[in-house]
């Protein structure tokens, strides 16, 4: 049993095809009947079936160990630690939910100072959420400075 999924890159129509079975890896497919523009800037390709992994190392699934292999594959995270020379990285989240982007850059940090030794410090400056049991976790998880209850209150002196 196959399961085909179109996908349409720069005006080129692509089938991600999905064949049942152990060791199968799915594998990306050109439409014939696609048609190609003269500006597309994306590097040719000699064969019609593209492996959508080049890797054999296997999935990740820590997040730590995401966010480490992220840290590692970008070496200018260590560049860009080193030019705040200390200062930490001023954080302001807007419909802030969850703070994902507080936690990803946590997660950042702990890796860019385990694997560089360098210093990467976040400031949480403020949060603003307007769902008051979306407001609890932040004040309770992350204890902003300042947590404003509507992007509306943005454009007072406070902000």
């Amino acid at each position: 049993m196959v399961r085909e999924k179109k996908t349409v890159l720069k005006g080129q129509t692509s089938i991600l095809s999905f064949a049942k079975g152990k060791n199968t890896k799915p594998a990306l497919v050109e439409d014939e009947t696609a048609s190609s523009s003269d500006d597309d800037t994306r590097p040719a390709t000699s064969s019609k079936n593209i492996s959508s992994e080049s890797s054999d190392l296997p999935p990740i699934h820590d997040i730590a160990a995401i966010f480490s292999d992220i840290v590692a594959r970008m070496p200018e995270m260590k560049s860009v630690a080193k030019h705040l020379q200390g200062r930490p990285l001023r954080v302001a989240t807007m419909c802030s939910g969850t703070e994902s982007p507080l936690l990803a850059l946590e997660l950042i940090r702990r890796s860019i100072e385990a694997q560089y030794g360098v210093n990467f410090g976040i400031e949480h400056v403020f949060s603003c959420e307007i769902e008051p049991f979306k407001q609890a976790y932040i004040e309770r998880n992350f204890q902003p400075p300042i947590l404003f209850r509507d992007v509306c209150e943005l454009d007072r002196q406070t902000a």
